[in-house]
């Protein structure tokens, strides 16, 4: 198969190999290239399920989907790693990921502060903050699991007024890591990912305490004229994409500067003119997440 359908595919559609696929991030990043031209190649033993779950997308879609085994690693293909791992090679590929002309990108989490060797990949991509739409153990920030556990047990939660987050939906992600893997551009040696606007835990929990319980009214049916009052969005404004130095006493020692998001935008500039621009509002973000733990 690969000798000839394959072969002929790769002349004028992209092949991207993808791992860490078991994974919210994961799920994005096909539901996003599914959208494409692009030819996506997973490990053998995800190929059925993934099949099966998308079934209606390849049938009448561009994008093709095959099996490690079936399509090898080879000049010009990109490769793209998600979470910590173990990323396996097919039993009977004995080069590994050593393949001339492989480009590989590794995005890890970034609050896990993980640092790589870099003579094995092309690119480290550090993901800030990301609100993943089901329930994650690598990407998702462990106190969201502790919030969840407070609303469900109590209905509130306190907010440690000292932290700042940059919350930002997988689906952002995803859109923007596609548009690179699409394009001509490489991955630059280091990127971060974050969102634009900082959300005090405070803000945070705000939202996430009415989205909760509003869906809680929801399903019971005892709604409160508090749970059908339009509540107004926080007051958050777009920050500048380079981080600017801190000067002395100029905000809290404690509140935590936003990644320098400036390498990402200039590169999806280059490739479209539109640089990095999220789309999912938060509120809409934390109700995906939200959803999944209630689920």
């Amino acid at each position: 198969m690969y000798d000839s359908f394959v072969a002929l595919y790769m002349r004028s559609s992209p092949i991207i190999h993808l791992r860490g696929v078991d994974s919210s991030l994961g799920d994005a990043m096909i539901e996003r290239l599914l959208r494409t031209h692009a030819c996506i190649v997973v490990p053998s033993s995800s190929v059925d399920e993934l099949t099966s779950r998308y079934s209606t997308d390849l049938e009448f879609g561009d994008c093709e989907l095959f099996g490690s085994e079936q399509v090898p690693f080879a000049e010009g293909h990109r490769l793209f790693l998600m979470g910590l791992g173990p990323f396996n090679v097919p039993s009977d590929d004995e080069r590994g990921f050593d393949v001339d002309g492989l480009e590989i990108a590794l995005a890890l989490p970034g609050h896990l502060g993980i640092e790589t060797e870099h003579e094995w990949i092309d690119s480290h991509i550090e993901v800030h903050d990301l609100l993943p739409r089901r329930q994650d153990s690598v990407w998702q920030l462990s106190r969201f699991d502790s919030w969840m556990e407070s609303l469900q047990s109590s209905g509130s939660v306190v907010a440690d007024e000292s932290s700042v987050f940059w919350w930002v939906s997988d689906i952002d992600v995803a859109d923007a890591l596609v548009r690179i893997l699409l394009s001509d551009e490489p991955f630059p040696s280091q990127m971060k990912m974050s969102g634009r606007r900082s959300w005090s835990e405070a803000q945070t929990l705000e939202e996430l305490s009415l989205l909760y319980n509003r869906t809680v009214a929801g399903r019971t049916g005892r709604f409160s004229v508090e749970h059908l009052t339009a509540a107004p969005t926080p007051s958050i404004e777009v920050q500048s994409l380079i981080v600017q130095p801190k000067l002395p006493m100029d905000v809290d020692e404690n509140a935590r500067k936003r990644p320098d998001l400036s390498p990402l935008h200039d590169l999806l500039h280059r490739i479209d003119g539109d640089g990095w621009r999220p789309l999912v509002p938060i509120r809409t973000a934390l109700m995906h997440s939200l959803a999944d733990y209630i689920e």
